[in-house]
C-alpha cells in the first residue's frame, strides 16, 4: 500500500484513508475488503499476509467508524460520541485481555475488530487525552489531512512540509511574482 502514515497516530492515520480528505472526488484507499486488510497490515495491526477474510458489510462499518472519528476530532456533535461509544463497545466486546510483555493488551478476537480495536483504542486516547488539543488539519485547500502538531510551539500548517507546504509556498510566491 502506497499510502503515507502522517496523522502522528493509528485513528488519524485510518480518518487519513481518503485523499485528499476535503475533495468529492478524492482517492479512496479502502475500496474492497481486501483494501482494508491490506491497510491493517501497512500500519502494524495485523501480522504481514494476514488472511482476514472481511466482507462488504465490514467495509461498510469500517467507513462508517471512519465518518464518525473524522467528525470528532474537527466538528464534534452528541450523536458523534454516542456512535464512537458503540463502536467501540463492540469492537472491544469480541476482544480478549493478553499478556504483551510486562503489560497486558486487548486484542480483537477476529475480523474487522482486529483492525477496529486498536484504531478506537487510539481515538479514545487522543479523544481523552492532552493531545486533543493538537489535532490539527492539513491547512493545503486541497489535502486537509489531521495529524498531532507536536511541534515545540504548536503552530504547524501542514500534514507535511515536503509535499503540502512546499506546495503551498509555491503557491503563494507564484501569486506574489506574477
Amino acid at each position: 500500500m502506497d499510502l503515507m502514515l502522517l496523522g502522528g497516530a493509528l485513528a488519524l492515520d485510518f480518518v487519513n484513508t481518503r485523499d485528499p480528505l476535503l475533495a468529492p472526488d478524492a482517492r479512496e484507499y479502502l475500496d474492497s475488503p481486501r483494501a482494508l486488510t491490506e491497510w491493517g497490515e501497512h500500519v502494524g495491526v495485523l501480522p504481514t499476509r494476514a488472511r482476514l477474510r472481511l466482507s462488504d458489510a465490514d467495509l461498510a462499518r469500517a467507513h462508517a467508524t471512519r465518518d464518525t472519528l473524522e467528525r470528532l476530532f474537527t466538528t464534534p456533535t452528541r450523536a458523534d460520541g454516542k456512535s464512537f461509544a458503540l463502536a467501540y463497545a463492540q469492537a472491544a466486546a469480541s476482544a480478549e485481555l493478553v499478556r504483551a510483555g510486562d503489560r497486558f493488551r486487548f486484542d480483537g478476537a477476529n475480523g474487522l475488530d482486529r483492525i477496529l480495536l486498536p484504531v478506537l483504542e487510539s481515538a479514545r486516547e487522543l479523544l481523552t487525552g492532552p493531545e486533543l488539543a493538537r489535532i490539527r488539519r492539513c491547512g493545503a485547500p486541497d489535502c486537509g489531512w489531521l495529524f498531532v502538531d507536536r511541534s515545540r510551539n504548536g503552530k504547524r500548517r501542514w500534514c507535511r512540509m515536503d509535499g503540502c507546504g512546499a506546495r503551498e509556498k509555491m503557491r503563494r510566491y507564484r501569486a506574489r511574482t506574477a
